[in-house]
């Protein structure tokens, strides 16, 4: 993920994906991935076998992939990306890109930012919602934005073109975009379109993927650290599991009251803010977001070492079932830090203390 500074991402959040939205100048193969963070993975597409890569939170992707369409797999904001070459030599690219929160979508704000980038000049919102079209992803409805006209690298007389479909969907924001030469864009334009409605969004925790995942390593309770990560002290009866590009670490926890889990993952930036990590918390537990004032009384201050975090307690219903987000954000060196139990409400109150006890003792690298 690009670096940002210690901005919300409704300011310096849509200057760093208008960076990479300016980036990039026979058979159909089913791919299957999982949505990505921090370090790359390389991601096979084939029709007999689809893949899928083991994450958290982050729903599964499926698509279909169009014929002629080169698939590179994530990049530094992208969490799949593919090349397009023309038979004149033309190229293209398309990314897809999640942003935390649905305040990421801020189309005005974001085409204006790539418009200025790319040599042209702002336009109102009344302008824009004449340019605003839809698309379909799978089953829901996104705004298409077509930026014809812009001028490629160097300024010369070969005009660029991005498409971007911009999609929020529970407590994130999905960004599509196809960038590069004028002519093959519009000749792929279709495909484009085609594409976006063979995505298919899944849970991340599906029995099949389950089954396929290999199994974690026995628990462990001792102070654990490594290059780049904190030392942390494991409580007795966490589970821990295979780390994968979203997160850190990731531990189970099982009684026969219910289960939970516990993840760590960080990000550049304060990724919007307490107040819109409050609103994707409470997304991803059935309650509605609230006003960022409001959002922003929710989390109260929790001591940790070497500074302060912010702990978030909430509780919602999904599916019949009580379930509880304890979570603390740590901001640290300009980053964030987040840790997170999630699961039944007797497991996670029976858990509350040693999670504030694990995540109040952690100690980050350089520290």
């Amino acid at each position: 993920m690009a670096r940002t500074r210690s901005n919300r991402w409704q300011s310096a959040g849509p200057c760093a994906l208008a960076t990479s939205l300016l980036a990039g100048c026979g058979r159909e193969e089913i791919s299957v991935y999982r949505v990505p963070k921090e370090k790359p993975i390389q991601i096979a597409a084939s029709a007999a076998a689809p893949h899928a890569h083991p994450r958290s939170e982050m729903p599964q992707l499926e698509w279909k992939l169009p014929a002629g369409w080169e698939e590179r797999g994530p990049g530094r904001m992208s969490v799949a990306s593919f090349h397009i070459h023309g038979s004149g030599g033309e190229e293209a690219d398309v990314s897809v890109m999640p942003m935390p929160g649905e305040s990421a979508s801020n189309l005005s704000l974001l085409v204006n930012i790539v418009r200025d980038s790319a040599g042209l000049g702002p336009i109102t919102d009344d302008e824009l919602a004449k340019l605003v079209q839809t698309a379909t992803i799978g089953e829901a409805t996104a705004k298409l934005v077509d930026l014809s006209g812009a001028t490629g690298p160097g300024g010369g007389e070969e005009k660029n073109r991005i498409v971007l479909a911009v999609l929020p969907r529970e407590g994130m924001t999905w960004f599509f975009k196809m960038a590069g030469s004028g002519a093959l864009v519009s000749a792929q334009k279709e495909t484009f379109l085609d594409f976006l409605k063979s995505i298919s969004f899944h849970e991340a925790a599906t029995p099949a993927v389950a089954a396929s995942e290999p199994p974690g390593p026995p628990p462990s309770t001792g102070a654990r650290a490594s290059a780049g990560k904190p030392q942390w002290e494991v409580p007795p009866g966490w589970q821990e599991l295979p780390a994968t590009q979203m997160l850190l670490a990731k531990f189970q926890l099982a009684s026969d009251g219910g289960k939970a889990e516990v993840t760590v993952s960080r990000f550049p930036g304060d990724v919007g803010g307490v107040p819109a990590n409050v609103n994707r918390w409470r997304s991803q537990i059935g309650l509605a977001a609230l006003p960022l004032d409001e959002a922003a009384r929710l989390a109260g201050p929790l001591e940790v070492l070497g500074g302060k975090a912010m702990l978030v307690d909430v509780s919602g219903d999904k599916a019949g079932q009580k379930i509880r987000l304890i979570g603390v954000i740590v901001p640290r060196d300009g980053q964030t830090w987040f840790y997170k139990l999630l699961g039944d409400d007797a497991v996670a109150e029976r858990e509350k203390a040693a999670f504030l006890k694990f995540v109040q003792t952690v100690r980050y690298p350089n520290a």
